[in-house]
């Protein structure tokens, strides 16, 4: 069952979800919540994947996603105001990674989960906020990680915690988990999964 915008606001009041900071009313949407942008954004180091004669290779049988972000991710040029400017895909093909500015927290005793989707009026312009990982696990607590890319012929200059990014759908699950979410970024606080 989705919650709607009530069910949301319910689930805040009681503690079952904490969403910090918490969300202003014209975030709302008949059965979503609008989040905004944090202003942390990485970008897979360039220089040493493209390097003339270089080769990364990632088994993923066996691979480490902080490994990888230790070795390669790197943090995205802002402008003076730290906003982020996203060019097309095909002037620089980039995939950014950023996050939300709120934390969230879905407590397992309340058996909620969530769902991070993009905004329409985004998509239309070619903003693409999240790949393929839009499950937000019951127990999960951080912040939510984005993997945007510009599909769009426009340049977009992303406003950090003024720039509404995704929304959140919550969902109810029939019975309650057993353990927590099986993640490594539990309690992340960067786009690199950092937790702390």
């Amino acid at each position: 069952m989705i919650l709607s915008n009530e069910d949301i606001r319910k689930a805040l009041k009681d503690g079952a979800v904490e969403i910090d900071p918490a969300p202003a009313g014209h975030q709302y949407t008949t059965s979503a919540v609008d989040l905004t942008l944090a202003g942390d954004f990485r970008i897979w180091e360039s220089k040493s994947l493209t390097a003339k004669g270089a080769k990364v290779e990632i088994d993923l049988a066996e691979w480490s996603f902080a490994d990888l972000a230790k070795g390669y991710l790197t943090k995205a040029p802002t402008d003076a105001d730290g906003c982020l400017v996203m060019p097309p895909y095909r002037e620089h093909p980039w995939h950014f990674l950023a996050q939300t500015r709120e934390k969230i927290h879905l407590k397992t005793e309340h058996r909620i989960a969530a769902r991070v989707e993009g905004r329409s009026s985004l998509a239309r312009i070619g903003l693409m906020v999240h790949l393929t990982a839009p499950i937000i696990h019951c127990g999960f607590r951080g912040h939510i990680a984005l993997e945007m890319v510009n599909f769009g012929p426009f340049h977009l200059k992303l406003r950090p915690a003024n720039t509404k990014i995704c929304q959140l759908v919550f969902e109810r699950l029939e019975s309650p988990p057993t353990g927590g979410p099986a993640t490594a970024f539990q309690g992340q606080q960067t786009p690199a999964g950092d937790s702390g």
